[in-house]
């Protein structure tokens, strides 16, 4: 029941936020041509960043008078730093975007030559706040030989979320897809945990949004995609299965090193599946 309830506060917290938060980006201006040439609001995934951490902090306080999850203050203040950090990241990126660049590696070749672009400015404090976080779970847990590989995939995390969100609501089924594989994987081994209550609002809350982007009606922006892959990347790590987090590190760099050589529009629109997939849900 605790699940659901996580899950309703989030739907019902975004869908109360989003069409205010949508009114205001109107009227100052904050619009983006999707890839239709259509003008929206843009980076609408200030949503999350703005009501998760509430949400979060409601779960913290049931935890700490009924003693249900075990959840660790150091974990949960970690996890929040983390996914924060990253939505600022995001929303940083989403303003200051006017660069050429491309691609991971092209920014981080302008960051060698002393060039700093807003995809460097995210890479570089983003793999800052992912150690930070890594180093408090550390602390935490004292799991010393899961410190790299925590790192790497809070880091890895918000990135692999924005190379999907090139379609509407594309971004939104990869993490949701990604996340229910988690949570299965969670309860099946654990029962009720900090996994399923901390990822219970996320999920309502992106299940809130997603019809908007699908309308095309919204832009998730590097500020959404940036805090939900946080999110994901954070709760594999809290998880704490060493199996699970070793492989999706691996996945994540080949995912990573694929999107530098081919589109995955294109590989999307050449597989049926995956194209009605992608198609499910728009206008």
């Amino acid at each position: 029941m605790l699940i659901l309830f996580m899950m309703l506060l989030g739907f019902f917290s975004v869908r109360g936020v989003l069409p205010l938060l949508a009114q205001l980006f109107r009227r100052q201006g904050i619009i983006k041509e999707n890839y239709r040439r259509e003008p929206i609001p843009a980076a609408l995934g200030l949503v999350f960043p703005l009501t998760m951490p509430l949400l979060f902090l409601v779960q913290l306080g049931y935890d700490f008078f009924y003693s249900t999850s075990g959840l660790s203050r150091g974990e949960f203040y970690a996890f929040l730093f983390l996914t924060t950090g990253f939505g600022l990241l995001g929303l940083a990126d989403d303003l200051l975007k006017n660069d050429a660049e491309k691609g991971f590696r092209q920014h981080l070749r302008a960051l060698s030559a002393g060039e700093l672009t807003s995809g460097g400015l995210k890479a570089l404090f983003g793999f800052t706040f992912s150690l930070v976080f890594g180093i408090g779970v550390r602390l935490t847990t004292g799991q010393s030989w899961m410190l790299l590989p925590a790192v790497l995939v809070a880091a890895l995390a918000p990135n692999i979320v924005n190379l999907f969100d090139l379609r509407p609501g594309r971004a939104g089924k990869f993490f949701l897809a990604a996340m229910v594989l988690l949570m299965i994987k969670s309860y099946l081994s654990k029962g009720l945990n900090p996994t399923l209550l901390l990822g219970a609002p996320v999920l309502g809350g992106v299940a809130a949004y997603l019809p908007t982007d699908l309308k095309g009606r919204a832009m998730l922006g590097d500020t959404g995609a940036n805090f939900l892959g946080g999110v994901f990347g954070g709760l594999v790590v809290l998880d704490g299965d060493p199996v699970f987090t070793v492989l999706t590190l691996v996945l994540f760099l080949l995912l990573q090193l694929a999107a530098e050589k081919v589109s995955f529009t294109k590989l999307i629109e050449n597989n049926r599946l995956l194209k009605i997939l992608d198609n499910m849900g728009r206008d």
